[in-house]
């Protein structure tokens, strides 16, 4: 939870929604049915999914950086 939503808690008030933005991902098929042989279908699964999560966490936090709420060392 940020800041800014904890204060908006703490003084009684709902905090601010911010909009959804759809994100598409292309997975490469031929690097999909590789992983695939290679680990089997559950792993390549939860592999992408990770790697789902971790691209949307980067693409957040640049947005932060950029917009002087975090810096690169955090």
């Amino acid at each position: 939870m940020s800041e800014a939503t904890r204060v908006a808690f703490r003084r009684g008030r709902a905090p601010r929604q911010r909009r959804r933005v759809p994100v598409t991902f292309y997975l490469d098929e031929r690097l999909v049915d590789r992983a695939r042989q290679e680990v089997g279908e559950p792993e390549l699964v939860c592999s992408i999914e990770a790697a789902l999560v971790a691209a949307v966490d980067y693409r957040c936090w640049k947005r932060e950086v950029a917009a002087g709420r975090r810096r690169v060392a955090d």
